[in-house]
């Protein structure tokens, strides 16, 4: 399954000082916009990952990151499901859909197949966040208001630049 088949644009990212100081952990911006195609192009659902949105990658302790680390070739993936799991929203037919966390988790796991992940780290990735969504039970979307302000704060210095 070839990637252009539901990214609209490959993943530009590039790190964040700033963003990983404040925030006490490293993060790294998007750069350019980009839109995942749930269940391919004509399926009407979407989640678009904007330019300014700060990702900390795949979130792998620390200890298993000579095996998994934050970013690979799942990082486009990772960006996809980090923006799910903050929202619970996709778009579908145009219009905001409230999703859970489980299936944020199965479009995180058709990403990385899209993306040609091979099977052992797909399943290693999956199990990972199943195994965080039993313990932690995390019911409402994760919501970080530093984070918010430091990507709003990026788009309105990126606004202004263009004029």
């Amino acid at each position: 399954m070839s990637s252009f088949t539901s990214f609209s644009a490959p993943l530009n990212i590039e790190y964040d000082v700033k963003a990983s100081r404040l925030l006490g952990a490293d993060h790294w911006r998007v750069t350019e916009t980009f839109r995942y195609m749930i269940g391919g192009l004509d399926s009407g659902r979407w989640v678009t990952v904007p330019a300014g949105y700060l990702t900390d990658g795949a979130s792998v302790p620390r200890l298993l990151w000579s095996r998994l680390p934050p970013w690979g070739h799942y990082g486009q993936a990772a960006a996809v499901h980090d923006i799910l799991c903050e929202s619970l929203t996709i778009v579908e037919n145009g219009q905001p859909v409230r999703i859970t966390r489980r299936e944020a988790d199965r479009v995180l796991a058709e990403a990385m197949e899209v993306l040609g992940v091979d099977p052992a780290t797909r399943r290693a990735i999956s199990l990972g966040v199943a195994v965080y969504r039993v313990v932690a039970r995390p019911l409402q979307p994760s919501w970080n208001s530093a984070k918010r302000a430091l990507e709003s704060e990026w788009r309105g210095y990126r606004d202004q630049a263009a004029v």
